[in-house]
């Protein structure tokens, strides 16, 4: 299913996800998404922030839709 709207930034930075496509996501108040950029695209996606290698919360780091904490950045560092 593909869904797509437009909106405009507000003087603060702020843009609203519309309903319609709050609501094929599932994605309520307080919900968490992730946003980075693509290939000159902003990519949002739905759902909570853990590290990619060892699934804690504690993000440091963002590389595309990969998440880092500082544990496993230090321990890529010493490879």
């Amino acid at each position: 299913m593909s869904k797509g709207n437009r909106s405009k930034i507000d003087n603060l930075g702020r843009v609203v996800v519309p309903k319609s496509i709050r609501k094929a996501l599932n994605i309520e108040s307080n919900s968490e998404i992730s946003m980075y950029v693509e290939n000159n695209k902003l990519i949002i996606t739905k759902g909570s922030q853990i590290c990619t290698i060892c699934d804690t919360k504690d993000i440091s780091l963002q590389l595309k839709n990969k998440f880092l904490c500082n544990i496993c950045i230090s321990d890529i560092k010493d490879l």
